[in-house]
């Protein structure tokens, strides 16, 4: 039996990476920016607090998200997140003010996202038991990759018409293809994830050896230093995704393009960010499975340091195919922080509780998308160039570095005991 659930098992990795690959167009939210404070004439500073909502409420929504999937069935779970996402977008069509879209979409579709991300993830990990880091990643590998393919969509939408009938649209979309995915997932037989598991034990030696509840997990130090490891990461990328169009505006306009050919190169940089999101996740399931936790680590944090510096010189010297490198760099770092919040909820502290633990460790983005693009959105605004906050960042990617350092599984650590 359990050989012919291996077999069918790919319809679910395959059902979560279309979901998330929908659900990823939350990252694409520059691509509104211009035309929404065009309309109203709002500043930078006051509509980068949507991106920002959106990551808080992304948050909020995957630790609902664990509770209620321990009551309610994926398909109910999968159901509810169809009606809040479709339901955002459309009254978010009918933003007049800041607080409206601030709710609808920083809220309300912040909100939703996350719930269907953290049960479609919880439910497709169940299936690979023994390939944590591979599944993880293939399936984030669409979350990462949504922006860059769903964007050129976007933005034919936005020229042929208004962002409020695009936001419509998306609302359609989004509530079609979630009932879609309700339809499909579910999770494994106790028996097939038993002998999965059974036949894993042992492959990996930084795999747990005891599944963790949420609360035993918190307590322990390898969970506090991951999570602040992963505040240090996200807030550089969550700060550069919520502005790549902008900023690589900047560095056209220095170079004397006119503001059309300017706005496409930026999208399409903005691409190469959502392209290696994905193949970064992809990458560090594929890392973290053949070379382990610490090359994981240390290759994200490298990486993180020198997109920062790359992008800092782009600014300094006008150099598009520069900044360009930044982002695809920092875009497969990002990646590979998101990948690693997954593969640690599950190889350190177990995939039982995988559900909560692992909304429980996306928690560290409402601190990252709170500090990231607000520091980049006012060093912008102060200084009127991008320079400076890069050059900040850089900084935050020497800590990262530091602290990576100390990160080790819990049955590495002198205080496995105070967790019995």
């Amino acid at each position: 039996m359990a050989a012919q659930g291996k077999h069918h098992r790919f319809i679910y990795i395959a059902t979560a990476f279309v979901a998330l690959l929908f659900m990823g167009l939350i990252y694409a939210w520059s691509l509104f920016v211009e035309p929404i404070e065009t309309d109203f004439g709002w500043e930078r500073a006051q509509t980068s607090l949507i991106f920002t909502l959106s990551m808080i409420s992304f948050s909020v929504g995957m630790v609902v998200a664990g509770i209620i999937e321990q009551r309610f069935s994926p398909r109910i779970v999968m159901v509810a997140t169809a009606i809040i996402i479709a339901g955002g977008f459309i009254a978010a069509a009918q933003t007049t003010t800041l607080l409206w879209i601030y709710i609808t979409y920083g809220i309300i579709v912040g909100f939703g996202v996350g719930v269907g991300t953290d049960c479609v993830m919880s439910v497709a990990v169940k299936w690979y038991p023994d390939k944590q880091g591979i599944a993880s990643g293939g399936m984030l590998m669409g979350f990462g990759m949504g922006a860059m393919l769903l964007s050129p969509l976007v933005t034919v939408l936005l020229g042929k018409l208004s962002w409020q009938t695009t936001f419509l649209i998306l609302g359609v979309v989004f509530g079609v293809v979630m009932l879609t995915v309700a339809l499909i997932v579910k999770l494994p037989p106790a028996e097939f994830a038993a002998s999965m598991q059974s036949a894993s034990n042992g492959a990996q030696p930084h795999e747990q050896k005891r599944d963790y509840s949420a609360v035993e997990m918190i307590k322990t130090r390898s969970f506090q230093l991951a999570f602040l490891w992963l505040i240090l990461v996200s807030s550089g990328g969550l700060g550069l995704i919520s502005q790549a169009v902008p900023a690589a505006e900047e560095v056209l306009s220095a170079t004397g393009m006119d503001a059309a050919a300017s706005a496409m190169m930026a999208t399409a940089a903005m691409g190469g960010i959502s392209l290696c999101n994905g193949f970064g996740r992809l990458l560090c399931g594929l890392v973290w499975d053949k070379f382990g936790y610490r090359i994981s680590f240390l290759w994200i944090s490298i990486g993180f340091a020198l997109s920062m510096l790359l992008c800092g010189v782009a600014v300094m010297l006008s150099s598009f195919p520069l900044i360009v490198a930044g982002f695809m760099l920092l875009g497969l770092v990002y990646g590979g922080n998101m990948a690693s919040m997954a593969v640690i909820s599950s190889s350190f502290f177990g995939p039982k509780y995988f559900g909560i633990n692992y909304a429980v460790a996306t928690l560290q983005m409402i601190a990252s998308a709170s500090a990231g693009p607000l520091v980049l959105a006012t060093l912008q605004t102060s200084t009127g160039s991008y320079g400076p906050a890069f050059w900040a960042f850089l900084a935050v990617a020497a800590a990262a570095l530091a602290l990576s350092f100390a990160i080790k599984p819990p049955q590495e650590t002198s205080e496995q005991s105070a967790q019995s």
